[in-house]
């Protein structure tokens, strides 16, 4: 059966069918734009060693957020580093230069990084760019010698039965921004620009600074869960020696938190 025909009507004039007219005007609402929040950012300076033997060099600008700062900031300017020929500043070494570990073990530099603490750069959390002074024999004889200045993000091997205890390893590296106590390791505040350094061997090492042993450049057991997205790249960029984090390797040693040393010093 075929359903009746019914002839088609047009729409009386004015009556409203939901459709444009050619005289309808339209008004575009667009949402106000949300400024993203700016990221800081700083400059970072690079040298390392090819796969062929030479050594490259470049600079480049990115994030000053704490997981990259800490690349570059274990020591300042006229830190004695311990190599083959003796002590070098570390402003001084070069890709290709053997690092002494402290277990005689001599390594290539494959990585060097660079950046300036400046006065008066106020952090996230509210404090100011500083550097730590550990006076001469302040954690025994030649330990260190001469005085030693270092960078906010340098760690040091700390021994003591309390940490087997607590950790189940008789050593383990820990913040020297933690141990400041105004005597053996002092806060500075810096009057004027800075030039700070870290540098990388073939894996996580522990090395000597002024005859303190410290530890070379890792990024840290959680460094993929603070590097998200574009920034694990940007990263990256910054060690053209190695393809993805697990480069890095193994860490040599346990790390300490302030948190760790709280625990352990109300224990």
């Amino acid at each position: 059966m075929s359903l009746p025909h019914r002839p088609a009507t047009r729409p009386e004039s004015g009556a409203d069918t939901g459709a444009p007219s050619a005289s309808t005007t339209w008004t575009v609402r667009r949402r106000p734009a949300v400024p993203r929040p700016s990221v800081p950012t700083r400059r970072y300076e690079v040298a390392w060693l090819t796969a062929d033997g030479e050594v490259d060099t470049f600079t480049r600008v990115a994030p000053a957020l704490a997981v990259f700062e800490e690349a570059f900031s274990a020591f300042a300017r006229g830190t004695l580093i311990a190599t083959s020929r003796g002590p070098v500043a570390v402003e001084d070494l070069w890709p290709g230069d053997m690092i002494e570990t402290i277990e005689g073990e001599h390594l290539p530099l494959r990585w060097k990084g660079a950046l300036t603490l400046l006065p008066g750069i106020v952090k996230p959390d509210g404090a100011e760019e500083r550097l730590f002074r550990l006076p001469s024999d302040s954690f025994g004889l030649g330990r260190p010698a001469p005085d030693l200045l270092l960078g906010p993000n340098a760690r040091y091997l700390m021994r003591s039965d309390q940490l087997k205890s607590y950790l189940g390893a008789p050593q383990a590296l820990t913040p020297i921004a933690c141990m400041a106590d105004g005597m053996n390791v002092l806060e500075v505040t810096p009057i004027s620009p800075v030039p700070c350094y870290h540098i990388a061997l073939d894996g996580h090492r522990v090395i000597r600074a002024n005859g303190v042993e410290v530890e070379s450049f890792h990024p840290g057991a959680n460094s993929t869960s603070r590097l998200m997205g574009d920034l694990r790249g940007q990263f990256l960029g910054l060690f053209p020696h190695i393809a993805e984090m697990a480069d890095f390797g193994p860490m040599c040693h346990p790390r300490l938190t302030a948190g760790d040393l709280e625990q352990m010093n109300a224990a």
